[in-house]
């Protein structure tokens, strides 16, 4: 076994618990769908967070094999950053229906919360990729590009404009919008061996 393939087995246990507790709460929520006062804005959150997930595990892959990704400083801020996935997925939905539920007050009460934790977990991304991207481009004799850098700092201002700013359009526009960005840049990669 590969030094990637043992780190990777307790990222995908985090992965999994993230993927578990947002199809629970969705779950939930669909279940009791009388008693819950809907707003866009909550299932448009948790649909990027599964975005993310998904878009973080062909990140992952993609630095399987450089051999910097073994060390512990390295697999410490992957892990980092998974757990900051963990908890967006926890904070996405609410955990219980009770006999009512109202997602704009949960919205408006998680909101800071929420998008704080999203611009943690895309400063974390951000710091990653300069990292990885370093490496790729000292091997090559280049520099990080310049799309590179938007697509890693465009998503954190956003999300830290999100936790301060409420402005109830942008609350729909920015993250529809990021996962179009993501849809679009991703569609057609795949895992490669």
């Amino acid at each position: 076994m590969r030094p990637f393939e043992y780190g990777l087995g307790l990222i995908t246990i985090l992965v999994s618990l993230a993927l578990a507790d947002l199809v629970m709460c969705f779950h939930r929520l669909l279940r009791n769908a009388r008693r819950v006062t809907w707003d866009g804005r909550v299932p448009v959150a948790a649909a990027l967070v599964v975005i993310e997930i998904v878009r973080l595990w062909f990140a992952v892959w993609t630095v399987r094999n450089l051999a910097q990704t073994g060390t512990f400083s390295i697999y410490l801020g992957q892990f980092v950053q998974v757990l900051l996935l963990v908890l967006l997925a926890a904070a996405s939905l609410p955990d219980e229906v009770g006999e009512t539920c109202d997602l704009r007050a949960f919205y408006e009460s998680n909101r800071r919360y929420f998008w704080s934790v999203f611009a943690l977990y895309q400063l974390s991304y951000f710091l990653l990729g300069l990292f990885v991207f370093g490496v790729r481009q000292a091997s090559a004799g280049g520099s990080v590009d310049a799309f590179d850098l938007f697509r890693m700092l465009a998503p954190l201002a956003l999300y830290t404009l999100l936790a301060f700013v409420r402005v109830w359009v942008l609350d729909y526009a920015i993250p529809v919008a990021i996962m179009i960005f993501y849809l679009v840049l991703y569609w057609n990669q795949a895992l490669t061996a």
